[in-house]
């Protein structure tokens, strides 16, 4: 298909307010002896010290030695001052030594884990906060003994930041302006908008660790595990989930990966939300890129096929939490059969096919031609990427459905396995600043 001269139709985005909040010394380059200006150490059970040999950046950081399997003594902490209804992105970098300490961190309560068993490297830990009432809050971190602990480790810190708020996808900042507070990641793309910014995003992403495609599933078993619904620690499968009420179906993580199937709930499988069909088949780095491929019930991923993703006004098939196989709704702008995730997911979708025509900017024109379907959603530019009607519906689907909770931790553990971050779940607003010019 022809790619339209002008994108109509699009979304109007208005502006949200940008919000800071006062973390004293947390790059950890001041210290009174052994004192990290600004932290305190809550009880006995760590010792801080400076360091310049593990930096994340500067020229120090934080040494934390845990010396207890009391995990009430094992606190850094300081306080700072939120406003009521501000938003806050807090982050913090670790790397752990031997692997038998998980570092948790504290914004106003404890939030993520980080992953001890990724030792001698640096991993990040995020949590964006929005402030109910203004207040004195504390952050820091807590430090929890795991199996084989021999009753002292270290642990290093760094980076003890909060980013600039990039702005909710339903709320994002009036684009055409760039963002210039940005993580010490995405520097190089501060100030950037239009397609300059998708262009410094992919010289960011581009050159991720390439994995196998056995080893998808590994990372399915830390990565995609449910611990935002039932937390049951079953695969989160954006198919069959229901994020209301209890699933149809339970998939253990290993036992039940497909295998052959008959129905649904039978197992789940490698989905590739964007086909590999459309880059050519079992094409390098794409059929492996694990920030779009999903695990999903092996049933319901057949009936999906390589259709392109839709909206529904007449389903030959719905999977049990109502995913929707059928024909496309008038005034989407494409007629033909498509597929609808639940309204739950549909802003995962969107960020991943966001991601893939950042990482994949350099060939991705190419893919056009590659399928019926692709054709009918790409436009054969390395810029747009995406047919007009394709983008809209994107767009309102990553308005409509926020980054949550599991994607942020998806995207981190992303990270860890090949090396690369999807941007717009870090900066939702990236989308908008884009393509909605």
């Amino acid at each position: 298909m022809k790619r339209n001269a002008i994108l109509l139709g699009l979304l109007t985005l208005g502006a949200a307010a940008n919000a800071y909040a006062e973390i004293r010394n947390g790059d950890f380059e001041d210290w009174n002896q052994t004192s990290a200006v600004g932290w305190t150490t809550v009880d006995s059970g760590i010792r801080l010290r400076e360091t310049n040999q593990q930096v994340r950046s500067g020229n120090r950081a934080a040494e934390v030695t845990v010396m207890t399997g009391a995990q009430d003594a094992t606190d850094l902490r300081q306080s700072i001052q939120v406003t009521a209804g501000q938003t806050y992105d807090f982050s913090v970098w670790v790397l752990h030594t031997e692997g038998q300490v998980a570092a948790r961190l504290y914004v106003d309560g404890y939030q993520g884990y980080s992953l001890p068993a990724n030792t001698g490297q640096w991993q990040q830990l995020t949590y964006r906060y929005t402030a109910s009432v203004s207040q004195t809050i504390e952050v820091g971190l807590r430090f929890y003994d795991q199996p084989g602990f021999d009753g002292a480790e270290v642990v290093y810190v760094d980076q003890f930041s909060p980013a600039e708020n990039a702005g909710e996808a339903g709320n994002p900042p009036e684009s055409g302006n760039g963002i210039e507070n940005l993580s010490s990641y995405y520097q190089s793309a501060a100030g950037l908008s239009g397609y300059a910014l998708k262009t410094a995003l992919h010289q960011i992403i581009q050159n991720h660790s390439v994995q196998s495609y056995g080893d998808l599933w590994t990372f399915y078993y830390s990565g995609d595990l449910d611990s935002s619904y039932e937390k049951d620690g079953s695969i989160l499968d954006i198919y069959s989930e229901k994020p209301a009420g209890a699933d149809t179906f339970s998939f253990s993580p290993g036992n039940d990966q497909c295998g052959s199937y008959r129905g649904e709930g039978d197992c789940y499988n490698r989905e590739h939300s964007f086909p590999r069909s459309w880059f050519g088949g079992a094409v390098s780095p794409m059929n492996t890129d694990v920030h779009h491929i999903f695990p999903t019930d092996g049933y319901v991923n057949s009936k999906r096929s390589s259709y392109p993703y839709g909206e529904v006004i007449s389903a030959v098939y719905t999977s049990s939490n109502g995913s929707k196989l059928g024909a496309a709704r008038a005034g989407l702008g494409y007629t033909g059969t498509v597929f609808e995730p639940i309204d739950d997911f549909k802003g995962d979708i969107a960020r991943a096919y966001f991601y893939m025509a950042t990482r994949y900017q350099n060939v991705i024109a190419g893919w056009e031609s590659q399928s019926n379907f692709g054709d009918a959603v790409l436009d054969g530019s390395r810029d747009q990427v995406f047919e007009d009607w394709f983008l809209v519906m994107l767009l309102d689907w990553h308005q409509q459905d926020p980054v949550s909770r599991k994607e942020r931790i998806r995207n981190e553990a992303a990270y860890l396995f090949q090396g690369n971050r999807n941007p717009f779940v870090d900066y939702p607003a990236f989308a908008a600043e884009i393509w909605e010019d």
